[in-house]
Formats: C-alpha cells, sequence, structure tokens
C-alpha cells in the first residue's frame, strides 16, 4: 500500500469528515480519508473493489483487514486467486495505521485492551505508553468506518468479516467481548493473548458471568512454532482461549482453532488466508 499513487477527486461528506478518492495500486481500488471522533486520529481506508463491481448490482461480503503490512497483499491476492472459482468475490477494507505517528505506536494504542506501560513484550516503551484504547478504536469502527461502508457501497450487511494478525488478532478477540455482532466473522491469527499477563483469559471470564450470548463465527489460527515465541506458548494459550470460549456455551458462538503444522509467527498469515475464506465465503452453488 506504500507505493499507493492516489488521483485526486475528492467528496466531501460532513456527517463522517470523510474524503474518498480513487487510487490506482490496483484496478478498482480507492482510498477513503477518514478521521475518528473518538480519537481525533486520522485513517485511510483502502478499498479494493471487485473487478465486476461496476457492471453488477450485487452485494457483496466484506473483509475489514488489520495490520495491512501483513495481511493486505496476502489477502488481495488469495482473493484474485480464487474469486469465482473457490470463493465467492468480496470487498477488501484495508486499514491504515492512523498518520502523524509510528505504525508501532498506532497499532498498540489502537488495539490493545488495557494500559499495560510496563509490557516488554510489544514494541518498546514508549509505544506502551500509549496503549489501551481499544475500546475508542471499536467504536470508531462501529459508528463510523463500517457505516461509511455501508453506505458507500453495496455490502452484505450479514457477512461482514474480521480480519487481524498478532496485536490485530488481540484485537479481534476483544471485540468478541465488547460488540461481537460488529462483524459476523472472525480471522483471528495468531493473537498476542499473552499480552499484559494474558490479561484477555480474565476479561473473558468477567464476561462470561454477566453475558451468555456470542454471536459470531470464530476462526483461531496459529503456527505450531509459535510455542517456542519469547512471549511464552502462544499455541497453548490459544487453545486454552478456545476451550474457554466452548466452555460458557455461548449463544450464537462457532468457534474453532487450527494449529497450523511447521509454521511460526511470520509464515502463518499467508498459510491460513485461503482455507479461512473458502470457510467464510465459499463460492455459491450454481
Amino acid at each position: 500500500m506504500k507505493r499507493l499513487i492516489v488521483i485526486l477527486f475528492v467528496i466531501t461528506s460532513l456527517s463522517v469528515h470523510a474524503e474518498k478518492s480513487s487510487g490506482a495500486l490496483h484496478r478498482d481500488t480507492e482510498t477513503i480519508n477518514i478521521t475518528s471522533t473518538e480519537s481525533g486520529q486520522e485513517y485511510e481506508l483502502y478499498i479494493k473493489l471487485p473487478i465486476n463491481y461496476k457492471t453488477s448490482t450485487k452485494a457483496y461480503p466484506i473483509a475489514i483487514l488489520q495490520d495491512i503490512g501483513v495481511t493486505s497483499a496476502v489477502t488481495e491476492n488469495a482473493v484474485n486467486l480464487m474469486a469465482g472459482k473457490e470463493i465467492e468475490d468480496l470487498i477488501l477494507v484495508g486499514m491504515s495505521y492512523s498518520k502523524d505517528v509510528s505504525p508501532e505506536i498506532s497499532r498498540t494504542r489502537d488495539f490493545t485492551p488495557t494500559h499495560a506501560p510496563n509490557e516488554r513484550g510489544a514494541h518498546s516503551l514508549e509505544a506502551q505508553a500509549h496503549s489501551g484504547a481499544a475500546d475508542e478504536y471499536i467504536r470508531f469502527l462501529g459508528d463510523q468506518v463500517i457505516p461509511l461502508l455501508s453506505k458507500e457501497y453495496r455490502i452484505k450487511t450479514n457477512n461482514k468479516i474480521f480480519v487481524g494478525h498478532s496485536f490485530g488478532g488481540l484485537l479481534g478477540a476483544y471485540i468478541l467481548l465488547v460488540n461481537a455482532e460488529l462483524f459476523d466473522s472472525y480471522i483471528i491469527s495468531s493473537p498476542s493473548l499473552w499480552y499484559d499477563e494474558r490479561v484477555m483469559f480474565r476479561l473473558e471470564e468477567g464476561y462470561s458471568k454477566q453475558h451468555t450470548m456470542m454471536k459470531a463465527k470464530v476462526l483461531l489460527y496459529i503456527g505450531q512454532e509459535e510455542s517456542k515465541s519469547r512471549r511464552g506458548n502462544m499455541v497453548q494459550d490459544l487453545l486454552r482461549y478456545e476451550k474457554a470460549l466452548k466452555s460458557r456455551n455461548y449463544d450464537g458462538l462457532d468457534v474453532k482453532a487450527v494449529v497450523l503444522e511447521g509454521a511460526d509467527h511470520s509464515s502463518a498469515f499467508p498459510l491460513l488466508i485461503s482455507n479461512a475464506l473458502k470457510a467464510l465465503v465459499p463460492i455459491e452453488q450454481r
């Protein structure tokens, strides 16, 4: 996405404070600039439309990708190869990191559920000083990003997919506790469940005491080699989290964990994305 060339045509929308321009990284790619009313941070949305979008009238599933440096190109290539053959075509939306700060600060601030200034397993203590703003970011997604996309594009409102890796996966796990129905399905790759002394396990336990529903289809993935992570046994953490979710018998929850043989934190996502898409947006039977 760093090579994206923006062709300036601007459409102003006062209600969402967004600017929309076409992009030329690939055909049918557009860029939207949007400022969060929650935090004042500015982001870019990179929208990759199906090749036949402009000549059709149908609505499409939509996948919203976090950590686009990891997820965007791989997912786009998988969709390009598989759409119309093994999976239904869909709209891809890559969420940029916020402008004017480093990616490390942006993802630490937006993707972590708690303020943990002394967490040394992450990027840096400088980044950790900004941690714990996931609630703001989730409201931004729910109140601005998804409504804007629903207004501007023909999307299937019952087929919205979250995609996140590492800290992005941690964010997905947290959204399940805050507003699970924000998305219909979740692709959660190598989530950082070690974060803040494994705070997600405590948060989920607290959620379970007050809630009986978690309406979502959740695919959890981890690389087998992540059992040797410097942050602890991430495979064990993921399987423990799956077990906890299943033990609650949440209404509406369909969760499955997959350990990818031979994969590590870097190679897990490229291995999983095609299988995940086949599970969530299989080609319609004709």
